[in-house]
């Protein structure tokens, strides 16, 4: 159980705390892709940080709140890496292949965050909280999709394409992909970021 000797406010508030929550989160991070969520425990986090079981336990009530704060950490990092990139787009076209691109090149290079996440996601009716903050970053994902299609449509970049039809079947083509490269570490990503971008701008074209 954490300490009450401060406030929530105060612990968020110190580095030296916030710095110790992301090394958890990054133990736990490694502990999931490597053992699975079954083998996940406080005590085999504190083990991997090399802590006492109850370093984790004053940061984090549970098991429960660790792995969340590992769904947010992954995809709040997937947001910032990939932002940055697409915003530089002079167009609705390559703001597509941008989108692709990047996105694809973010789970080649962040192999084990994508494994944790898809271990925790795949157990989410066992942690509460999980479905819910996943699908909010979900919703999100698809709606910003939906907005570059209906964008480049009115700006004539696009045909008369289906906005939510391929937000949603893109986002699941790219989901995809972190069960393709657990199976075959090999799996030519390049190739299907290229494959995949073609398809749909050839489906988008007026």
């Amino acid at each position: 159980m954490r300490s009450e000797s401060k406030s929530v406010g105060q612990r968020s508030g110190s580095f030296t705390e916030t710095a110790r929550r992301e090394q958890i989160v990054g133990g736990a991070i490694a502990v999931l892709a490597e053992n699975g969520y079954s083998a996940t425990s406080l005590a085999a986090i504190a083990d991997r940080l090399g802590v006492s079981k109850g370093v984790i336990s004053y940061h984090f009530a549970g098991k429960a709140e660790v792995l969340n704060e590992v769904v947010r950490s992954v995809l709040s990092e997937a947001e910032a890496w990939m932002s940055p990139r697409v915003a530089g787009a002079a167009s609705f076209t390559e703001a597509l292949r941008l989108y692709i691109a990047s996105n694809l090149a973010f789970l080649d290079t962040h192999r084990t965050e994508i494994f944790a996440l898809t271990e925790v996601l795949s157990n989410a009716r066992a942690t509460p909280g999980v479905a819910e903050t996943f699908s909010e970053s979900h919703q999100a994902a698809i709606a910003a999709l939906e907005a570059l299609f209906t964008g480049g449509r009115k700006a004539g970049e696009f045909g008369d394409v289906a906005p939510r039809a391929s937000a949603i079947s893109l986002r699941a083509a790219i989901d995809a992909v972190s069960g393709l490269i657990r199976e075959d570490p090999a799996f030519d990503l390049t190739g299907f970021g290229t494959d995949l971008a073609t398809l749909y701008e050839r489906a988008s074209a007026r």
